[in-house]
């Protein structure tokens, strides 16, 4: 039994004080020990630790689903993550002219800036949105945006890129049609400007030749070009090489606003493989090479020549039949000349009166890359799986994903192979995330994505459901004044949203959910 037990006993009580004046000098002891273990913590370091700020509390907004309309509130929540992609849109509505406001294209135009705002983070609870006035707006162009029936993500942003830049075509039309680039006058909602300037500064001004009205045009016009850059275009470079004669075709620019790459049928997969196989070096087997069909052409013309004039060493010179054969041997001497000269400067071009030989078609290579990186990348992921029943379906394999996306490996350096064999042109330098000199140059050549928004399905290949994981960016967040150090860092908030239901989701449960369709991504 322990003495503890017995209060009224006065060793007990002598024991239990002699405990606890022990114990209150331990927790001195230890209270200094730990304040003199501060004080030296911050003598060694002068400064105190820097305090976490809790993160202020964000909301989105959702939208009703107003029947099937789930693949068109992805697609609004997903844009309405990229800030280059709602300036720009602020920027058709600016340059709208007056008489094109009226125009379906204008409606959707103006329709949309409505729903992006409304989508933009809020520090307060707001309500859900129906962007019923969009549907019929853009019902104006696809009736089939209203039909309640299951549609596609991709269609719908396909039609919302192009109306766009059917409003930068209008816009151009009438910076033309306005006399802006002859009369050299600023443009009224102030987007290009020329300051006023007296007649003396006039006169010094027109000395130099770089003052003149046509380098005022030029100057004046590529501002106006910036303002109407479109941040989702980018340009490819396809190539088409022969195998067996070596020749490669122009090399032929198209630009574009997504990439649709195909997903391996796999269980497992990642985001690379998919842009590989979208670069990847194909096989033709039964390609027409126009260098070999002027080879050829070339062959058959250099023999009938020999043949006409065996004709005419056994012939009269005089005779009719001499001359007719004569002429004919002229002709095909200046069809000679032309394919020699076609050869040898440029096969590619026309060869009027001449008909080309048709050779065996050879195996040939062809290849696309990406050329011009665009600001806003987008990537839709092609799940689509034809049977040998004639029908279609999902393919489920699980498209791995990283915050950042390297680009180099699959885009153009400016240095062309002229090997069939081998790509367009290879990296520029070795790719190593973790090296500050990879990612500066990375960096300078436009190649580094930081993932922003994903658009996701879920269920079969003609039914199922769409919702969006859109990220947030903080508030202290500015890409200009992030060093090649610490470009990888990131303090995103992100968000599940499915219609009207908003969540707020870890980054890791984003980049494992493996079930993507449309990626977002923002240039670094």
């Amino acid at each position: 039994m322990s003495t503890l037990s017995f209060p009224g006993n006065p060793r007990s009580l002598f024991v239990v004080a002699s405990v606890g004046v022990a114990s209150l000098m331990a927790l001195a002891l230890l209270s200094l020990g730990a304040g003199s273990s501060n004080s030296a913590d911050k003598q060694r370091t002068g400064k105190r630790k820097p305090s976490r700020r809790r993160k202020p509390k964000v909301y989105l907004r959702g939208l009703y689903n107003l029947g099937n309309t789930c693949f068109m509130n992805s697609t609004l929540q997903s844009l309405a993550s990229l800030d280059a992609f709602n300036a720009y849109v602020e920027r058709c509505i600016a340059l709208l002219p007056d008489s094109d406001r009226n125009s379906v294209d204008a409606a959707i135009a103006v329709q949309l800036k409505h729903v992006l705002d409304l989508l933009s983070p809020q520090l307060s609870r707001v309500s859900a949105y129906s962007p019923r006035s969009l549907i019929n707006s853009l019902s104006h162009k696809g009736r089939w945006i209203a039909s309640r029936n299951e549609q596609d993500a991709q269609e719908l942003f396909q039609m919302l890129s192009s109306t766009l830049q059917s409003v930068v075509r209008n816009a151009e039309t009438s910076l033309f049609d306005s006399g802006f680039l002859t009369q050299h006058l600023p443009i009224e909602n102030g987007i290009v400007s020329t300051s006023q300037q007296s007649d003396g500064d006039d006169v010094a001004k027109n000395d130099s030749p770089s003052s003149s009205p046509l380098a005022a045009s030029q100057s004046s016009f590529a501002s106006a070009r910036a303002v109407l850059e479109n941040p989702l275009l980018g340009m490819a470079a396809s190539r088409t090489a022969c195998v067996r004669c070596g020749y490669i075709e122009a090399i032929r620019h198209s630009t574009f606003d997504n990439l649709s790459l195909t997903v391996p049928r796999a269980h497992t997969t990642s985001i690379e493989e998919c842009l590989a196989m979208y670069t990847v070096i194909d096989r033709l087997d039964d390609f027409k090479c126009r260098h070999c069909s002027i080879v050829a052409t070339l062959a058959r013309v250099k023999q009938d020549i020999a043949t006409c004039d065996s004709d005419l060493a056994a012939q009269d010179r005089t005779s009719k039949r001499a001359k007719r054969v004569a002429a004919t041997a002229a002709t095909l001497r200046e069809q000679q000349r032309v394919l020699d000269d076609a050869l040898a400067n440029n096969p590619e071009a026309d060869l009027p009166g001449i008909q080309l030989a048709s050779p065996p078609p050879s195996v040939s290579t062809r290849q696309t890359m990406i050329a011009r990186p665009p600001k806003i990348l987008v990537l839709h992921l092609s799940r689509s799986i034809y049977l040998p029943t004639g029908g279609t379906a999902k393919n489920p394999a699980c498209v791995q994903l990283q915050r950042f996306l390297d680009i180099s490996p699959f885009t153009t350096t400016g240095h062309i192979s002229t090997n069939a064999s081998t790509p367009i042109s290879g990296p520029a330098v070795p790719v190593n995330k973790y090296s500050a000199e990879s990612l500066a140059e990375i960096r300078r050549r436009n190649c580094l994505y930081r993932l922003s928004a994903m658009v996701f399905h879920s269920g079969a290949h003609d039914s199922g459901h769409f919702y969006a994981y859109r990220s947030v960016k903080a508030a202290n967040s500015d890409d200009a004044q992030t060093g090649s150090n610490n470009i990888l860092t990131d303090s995103d908030q992100w968000f599940m949203v499915s219609d009207i239901r908003t969540v707020e989701v870890s980054l890791e449960s984003v980049l494992d959910a493996g079930n993507g369709y449309l990626l977002f991504y923002e240039r670094v």
